[in-house]
């Protein structure tokens, strides 16, 4: 349930229908974001393609979850989170793979919506701890999960087509409600 203040927007789960339209939030998230942290070359390399092949092997993953922000005034997508079983080796259960949001649709509440809706989700399993990657140099993406109780924990090199990234964890060992 949507607070009063984010009343313009709707969560709700996600269909393979909605992956030709989330993939194209992603890369425009990506570009508004990520321009001048990854080189452009990358950024405008984005295939549409091969994003929504992406979500759509996403949301057929059914130990998931999967959920796109709706704006109900213009009854478009927005935003989305995706999330499920960690992929990485370590101590945490759950991951969100991926939480965009259209650059008007921020500052609403939707993205911690989105968080409060994973934490419910993860809570009943076992172990209940959750981790998210999230580029080092993405300073606003890092205060957004400091904000919501995840704790730094650590880094590992990656990269981005082929440009060096630092990838940070973000980390909640056991799962509570948002601050």
């Amino acid at each position: 349930m949507l607070s009063p203040s984010t009343a313009r927007f709707s969560l709700r789960p996600a269909t393979a229908a909605d992956a030709t339209v989330t993939a194209a939030v992603e890369i425009r998230s990506w570009r508004a974001c990520y321009r001048g942290l990854i080189p452009d070359r990358v950024l405008d390399a984005m295939s549409h393609g091969a994003r929504t092949h992406a979500h759509r092997r996403l949301i057929g993953e059914r130990n998931g979850l999967h959920l796109v922000a709706t704006d109900t005034t213009h009854h478009d997508v927005v935003g989305f989170c995706h999330a499920g079983p960690a992929r990485r080796p370590g101590p945490w259960a759950w991951e969100v793979y991926t939480i965009y949001l259209e650059h008007h649709a921020r500052w609403h509440g939707i993205g911690r919506e989105m968080f409060e809706q994973v934490f419910a989700w993860v809570r009943p399993r076992t172990p209940p701890s959750l981790i998210v990657w999230v580029l080092e140099a993405n300073h606003h993406a890092r205060r957004f999960y400091e904000a919501l109780g995840g704790r730094a924990a650590h880094q590992t090199p990656s990269s981005v087509g082929g440009f060096p990234v630092v990838e940070q964890a973000y980390v909640w060992d056991r799962v509570a409600a948002a601050r």
